[in-house]
This record gives C-alpha cells, sequence and structure tokens, in this order.
C-alpha cells in the first residue's frame, strides 16, 4: 500500500509487481485559521517546506529574481535543512539583491502556516521529488493555487488546471513565466482558487481510513 501513484512507481522499481501495490491517498489534517485573513495588497507568493537543494529552494529565489522588478512580495516560510545551508541561502539572498524582496518567516506553528498561506495568492512549489507533496494541498485549503515543477508526487498533489498549474519546464524562468501569467489573469486565477479549495476537500483521513479497510478485508476474504 502506497500513498500515490509516483510512490507505487518507486516500490515498482524494487521488483514487485503493479498488480500487487494498492495507491490510497493520504489523509490530511487542515487546521483552518479561526478567521481567514485577507489577502495582501500586493500579489504574494510563498514557498514552504524545509529549505533544502531537493526542495527547490534554490530554485525558488532564482524564480524571485525574475520577477524582482514587478509589484510582488516573497515569503519563505520553513527552516533550513541544515545550518550550514541556511547561510549558504542567506549568502544567495544577499548576492541575488533580494533581500528587500523576501521575508523569511522560519519554522512556524500549524496556526501561522495556514493564516500565512490565506494571506498568500500563489504556492510556489519546485520541488525535485516528493513522495506526494502535503503542502499544495496545505495552501489549496486555503483557496491558494499551487505554480509547481511537474516532478514525482507532485503530479499526485496537484491538479492541473484545477488546483494549480505545472510549468512547461522545470526551470525557474518557466516557473516566473506561469506566476506572470496567472498574475495578469485574475479570471483564470479566481476560478483556479475555487478548484483548489473543491481539490483540497478530496483528502481526508476517514477516506483513507475507509479505503485501508477495505483493502484489508479484501485480503483477509
Amino acid at each position: 500500500m502506497t500513498g500515490s501513484a509516483s510512490a507505487k512507481e518507486e516500490v515498482e522499481k524494487l521488483g514487485i509487481p503493479g498488480n500487487k501495490i494498492t495507491v490510497i491517498p493520504h489523509g490530511v489534517v487542515l487546521e483552518k485559521p479561526k478567521i481567514i485573513s485577507a489577502k495582501e495588497k500586493i500579489f504574494t507568493l510563498v514557498f514552504l517546506g524545509v529549505l533544502s537543494k531537493d526542495k527547490g529552494i534554490e530554485n525558488a529565489l532564482a524564480c524571485f529574481l525574475k520577477l524582482k522588478d514587478y509589484k510582488f512580495q516573497f515569503w519563505v516560510v520553513g527552516k533550513p535543512e541544515t545550518k550550514e545551508y541556511g547561510e549558504k541561502i542567506k549568502n544567495l539572498v544577499k548576492r541575488l539583491d533580494l533581500k528587500e524582496k523576501i521575508k523569511f518567516f522560519g519554522f512556524v506553528s500549524q496556526k501561522e502556516k495556514f493564516e500565512l498561506l490565506s494571506r498568500s495568492h500563489l504556492l510556489i512549489n519546485p520541488s525535485a521529488r516528493e513522495g506526494w507533496g502535503l503542502v499544495n494541498i496545505e495552501a489549496n485549503s486555503m483557496g491558494v493555487p499551487v505554480v509547481a515543477y511537474k516532478s514525482a508526487g507532485l503530479v499526485d498533489s496537484v491538479n492541473d488546471g484545477k488546483s494549480g498549474v505545472f510549468c512547461d519546464k522545470n526551470s525557474p524562468e518557466d516557473l516566473a513565466e506561469s506566476v506572470l501569467e496567472l498574475s495578469k489573469d485574475w479570471e483564470k486565477y479566481e476560478k483556479l482558487s475555487k478548484g483548489a479549495f473543491l481539490w483540497s476537500r478530496e483528502f481526508s483521513w476517514d477516506k483513507s481510513s475507509d479505503l485501508s479497510r477495505k483493502l484489508i478485508n479484501e485480503i483477509l476474504g
């Protein structure tokens, strides 16, 4: 039993037949703020997750650089993978002259995370690979669409054209281009925002538990 089609493919590579593997989507506990905050007046992009190369923080910064001269603001929510990598990111931000455009929040509580998401406009997710991509669903639950790389795990948690969009190519340039397109097409953005919220409702632990019990009963006969 795996939580995504991408994870199933990885297990198959280990020699386990596909017909012996069942995909049961993850459930999600969504802690909504009691009061949904108004969106920021400035179009706000958020990167959410551990700051590491695999999670794509360097690609996110390269994307921010492409959008530096537009009226956007950039939020980075999450702690560095290591202290040394955190220093590397700080130096990179300084070298790219992005210090005045980016706000680093570090590690935040669940409550603050959802509050920040509710105030933002887009989640960008340039992760190289995920088991699934929980942050996408968390953002969607706040009506926040995702602009993502088309990579393992993200292809399972982003419903292209409904809850967000994939880049044509997995590059900071295409990431920035997709962001610009949505920021200029408010009708499309609003459609994705509504679709994102509906997509997030598809994932619950009750549904996952029911599917798991059904599978176990089938195995036991």
